[in-house]
């Protein structure tokens, strides 16, 4: 032994115990999560098969995720026992949800960026001559609006009682359509 490696030693093997340990504890609440989300969906393990995380557990203890990230739905998939001893802990590509976790973009966020790309996109179009929006003045008044055939049938639909959505999937119309519809008889 070396006298500044007897030391050195004796505290590297003291963290390696509490890694062990920790690692152990990590896997063990990733497997209950894991067990509770595929109860929780209903699926079936067949026999000869796994449920194998696709970002394996081990990157997720390393990298500090929290285990309900790494036990996550999205993160499962059901492949062969002999496959998943080939995969081992091989991680082709990381999800795209925990790719967002670890980056901390939210949901939210990403849609905010995609509404300013959106207007930007409209911007340039409009630039170069290509933007093909409502023409001015095209809007119509509830009594135009109202008088249309598909649009009479709706409103004949609704006070009978009809849901927007069976109305929407009976006539072909989108459902927001319906609801504009039911709003407007309704004096809103």
């Amino acid at each position: 032994m070396e006298k500044i490696g007897e030391f050195t030693i004796f505290v590297f093997n003291c963290e390696k115990m509490i890694l062990g340990k920790k690692e152990r504890d990590y896997r063990i609440r990733v497997a209950r999560i894991t067990k509770v989300n595929i109860k929780h969906n209903n699926i079936n393990v067949p026999d000869g098969y796994e449920v194998d995380h696709i970002f394996p557990v081990s990157y997720g203890e390393l990298l500090g995720l929290p285990p309900h990230v790494i036990a996550d739905i999205n993160n499962l998939q059901i492949i062969t026992k002999e496959d998943n001893s080939k995969k081992s802990n091989k991680c082709d590509s990381i999800p795209l949800f925990i790719q967002q976790y670890m980056l901390g973009i939210t949901k939210e966020e990403l849609d905010r960026r995609s509404k300013i790309r959106k207007k930007l996109g409209i911007e340039i179009a409009k630039k170069n001559g290509v933007y093909k929006g409502r023409k001015l003045g095209a809007s119509e008044t509830r009594e135009q609006f109202l008088s249309k055939p598909k649009i009479k049938e709706v409103v004949r639909l609704l006070e009978e009682g009809m849901k927007c959505k069976h109305i929407s999937q009976q006539l072909n119309i989108h459902v927001n359509t319906v609801t504009k519809v039911r709003k407007y008889i309704n004096g809103e």
